[in-house]
């Protein structure tokens, strides 16, 4: 081996390269993904490491990792996220829930809340032996309220299963301020659901028929993912490929005997991908769908969505009625459709099944609701409805006097700047600068304007529980699981927060880990949108998995 040179030993070039292969050893041999490397937490104990004076210190035990250092951790964390309890009293916290079965098939229901300061993990139960019915539901949440406040929610969200819906009459009888509000994102896949799918005996079945027919073939060719759309789209973006691959002369490797149950399925399989007017169905389904899917992308955040939700379904209707009628060829002001008549009602059906009061109530205090420039720009040329003359919002709203001056721009509402400032200005910022007259409404709109309209970052957990409730840890008690899950989910959220989050060596480090390069994608979307994610594809279109079995969706 040849003698180091002086420049290497004074940046002790052959020590790194030690530490290096070392560290690449742990990472190979325990099965660590390589994203671990860009953690801000792994880097920092790195340089911990490195400037240290501590001789002869040894990484902490198996035993001490997993009970005094992670309560110690549990108590950091709690410290970090006292803030943003603190902002609840002004803006207040919506409580989202859902329901999973974990690797040892208990029951668990996870508790969030999210709020202006962005989505925490509070807790899961462990239902295991208990009847999960309505009063069960109801207790669990009355302790949740009583931990993070009852004057501080404003609503809880969730799935719209017939345990849910009990429970909500109980919390809302003894908490009149506190809304149930289904979750947008089930509502929305519930309606995908009945129009992808519907049963043999639904009204929609004969109008249907031929897209559950459809989506039965997408499946035949793409069955690694549950979301029919989603499968339809990622098949039409690798249409030329998949012609090819049928086309091709070694297309008949992938087919067994002649009478086989694979050589049937391959010769379905060639017969949709070279059939122009499959490829013409798939185009008409993935394009009077698109407005759903794109609410669905909207709402499945954290984001402050419940204003906008009222506004957005009606507009998603509007829309999804231009699509069928101008592929019909039908005069959107005067014909009619009977195909749309039956995607009409599944999605008003499920409007009226999700719709409550706070959606009304929020969607009635955004001020450009009210301009002329947006009530004029309805579609299809059908001038838009302002709030307080819509019948199903105005009878809910509760601050008459203040609202009355508000809606019809009157007294210090009246003022040009005020007026202008309605259409472009944010609406919580509107109301930051012009709320002042009307102070129960400013109140009310600082609560509003900062909830989620969906429980989609409870879902997300769940593939936290599956990373850490593994088959290597199969006897991880679910104390000590949700205490990982809380610490884990909690300095997740945290982060994102960060500088360092959007730039640097750390930038969007816990981002899609190593299955594909990051480069090139949204970024943000990818940090914030389940649908897309390959482990959430089994949960956005099956409302109805393992841990909903017991109860009737509605």
């Amino acid at each position: 081996m040849a003698p180091l040179g002086a420049l290497q030993k004074s940046f002790n070039v052959a020590q790194r390269d030690i530490a290096d292969k070392d560290c690449a050893r742990m990472f190979y041999a325990s099965g660590l993904p390589f994203n671990l490397a860009r953690s801000p937490y792994f880097r920092k104990y790195s340089q911990s490491l490195v400037n240290s004076s501590l001789i002869g210190y040894t990484p902490p035990s198996y035993d001490r990792l997993r009970t005094t250092l992670l309560s110690q951790e549990k108590a950091h964390v709690n410290r970090l996220l006292q803030p943003i309890r603190d902002s609840w009293n002004k803006k207040g916290v919506s409580l989202l829930s859902d329901g999973w079965s974990d690797r040892q098939r208990r029951p668990l229901i996870n508790v969030m809340a999210s709020s202006a300061g962005g989505a925490m993990f509070v807790k899961a139960i462990d239902s295991s032996g208990i009847v999960k019915d309505g009063e069960y539901v109801a207790s669990l949440f009355i302790k949740a309220i009583k931990e993070v406040g009852e004057a501080n929610v404003v609503q809880i969200v969730t799935d719209n299963t017939s345990n849910y819906k009990h429970a909500r009459l109980s919390i809302e009888n003894k908490y009149p301020h506190i809304f149930w509000t289904p979750c947008v994102v089930h509502s929305l896949n519930l309606a995908l659901k009945s129009i992808c799918t519907p049963p043999d005996k639904a009204t929609q079945y004969d109008q249907c028929k031929w897209i559950s027919d459809l989506v039965f073939q997408v499946q035949n060719i793409q069955t690694r993912f549950a979301s029919n759309i989603i499968m339809a789209i990622r098949l039409r973006e690798v249409k030329t490929s998949l012609e090819k691959m049928v086309m091709d002369a070694n297309w008949k490797i992938y087919r067994e005997d002649g009478n086989s149950v694979a050589e049937i399925k391959a010769r379905e399989v060639k017969q949709c991908i070279v059939d122009d007017l499959w490829w013409d169905n798939i185009d008409y389904l993935i394009s009077f769908t698109k407005p759903i899917i794109d609410i669905l992308r909207q709402a499945d955040t954290n984001s402050p969505v419940l204003h906008l939700v009222y506004d957005m379904w009606d507009t998603m209707i509007e829309s999804v009625k231009k699509i069928i009628f101008n592929h019909e060829g039908i005069d959107i002001i005067v014909g009619q459709s009977t195909f749309f008549n039956v995607i009409h009602q599944i999605l008003e059906s499920r409007w009226n099944k999700s719709n409550t009061p706070l959606h009304c109530m929020a969607h009635s205090l955004v001020p450009k609701y009210y301009c002329h420039a947006w009530l004029q720009d309805g579609s299809n040329g059908i001038p838009r409805i302002s709030p307080h003359e819509d019948r199903e919002v105005s009878m809910n709203s509760r601050v008459y006097a203040e609202y009355g001056a508000f809606s019809s721009g009157s007294d210090y509402f009246n003022q040009p700047h005020v007026i202008n400032a309605r259409m472009f200005e944010e609406p919580l910022s509107w109301w930051a600068n012009h709320g002042a007259s009307a102070p129960l409404l400013q109140a009310l709109a600082f609560k509003l304007f900062v909830q989620p309209a969906s429980s989609s970052c409870c879902e997300r957990n769940w593939s936290t529980y599956s990373l850490i409730q593994s088959v290597k840890r199969d006897r991880l008690a679910t104390s000590r699981a949700e205490d990982l899950v809380f610490v884990h989910c909690n300095l997740r959220f945290l982060s994102r927060k960060s500088k360092e989050y959007k730039e640097g060596p750390t930038k969007y480090w816990d981002i899609c880990g190593d299955l594909f390069d990051i480069e090139g994608h949204d970024i943000m979307e990818l940090a914030q949108i389940s649908l897309d994610d390959p482990e959430m594809q089994t949960m956005t279109f099956d409302g109805d998995n393992e841990s909903q079995q017991v109860v009737v969706e509605d």
